[in-house]
């Protein structure tokens, strides 16, 4: 078995992450043309057909799912930790860097930082970035696969409604904060890991339910 790394670079993980979008937008698709106006979620055609509609909306699904913003990088990182911690319980992080309560969710600012040159653009990777991502223990590679397959096709600002939901921890640190607005302390905040892992446990349970219908392994906290 693979030995798993120690100090493992969040930015190497996201390579990884990146590179599955990377790769998804390389693949040709017949008649697929992006800047086609009937690629709009949300149409004013009031005599589009049910099939139609569904045909539309399963080519905006294959769009967003081959691109990737800095906002959607950092709610799928965070959903890559905490899902990690989910199923290795004796683990306390699998990143040595903290995730703040920023406007639009949680927010990891190495990673912020990194990759803010592109602004809301898609992300690209040079080669040497992506053999880093290629270069992660293949066994942390399942967690952001299983992610990436889950929430990869959705969009940036679906991922924040997610995370902006009532009983998640960023909602906490939100709330607490709602009466007298202060970026700095928002910026400087840390969102618990722990609690983040119980949120995310409970908000997607369907991911800790084996086939027998048996939960005992994953019902510690």
């Amino acid at each position: 078995m693979e030995k798993k790394e120690n100090n493992k670079s969040i930015l190497d993980y996201s390579f990884y992450m990146i590179s599955l979008f990377m790769d998804a937008r390389s693949k040709k698709l017949d008649d697929f043309d992006e800047s086609d106006e009937s690629m709009h979620l949300i149409s004013d055609n009031k005599n589009e057909t049910s099939e139609e509609k569904a045909k539309r909306y399963d080519r905006y699904i294959i769009i967003n799912r081959r691109t990737i913003s800095n906002l959607k990088l950092q709610k799928l990182m965070y959903f890559v930790e905490i899902y990690y911690l989910s199923k290795n319980e004796k683990e306390k992080e699998l990143f040595n860097s903290s995730w703040s309560a920023w406007d639009y969710g949680p927010v990891n600012k190495e990673l912020y930082n990194y990759f803010k040159k592109f602004g809301s653009l898609d992300i690209t990777l040079s080669d040497e970035e992506i053999k880093r991502g290629n270069d992660i223990c293949s066994e942390d590679k399942v967690y952001i696969d299983e992610v990436y397959k889950l929430f990869g096709s959705l969009s940036a600002f679906d991922l924040v409604t997610l995370t902006h939901l009532s009983t998640s921890p960023w909602y906490k640190i939100r709330n607490s904060n709602s009466n007298n607005y202060d970026f700095q302390k928002l910026n400087d905040s840390v969102i618990d890991k722990k609690e983040s892992v119980k949120w995310f446990k409970d908000t997607f349970n369907f991911l800790y339910t084996n086939k027998k219908g048996n939960n005992k392994s994953n019902e510690k906290e």
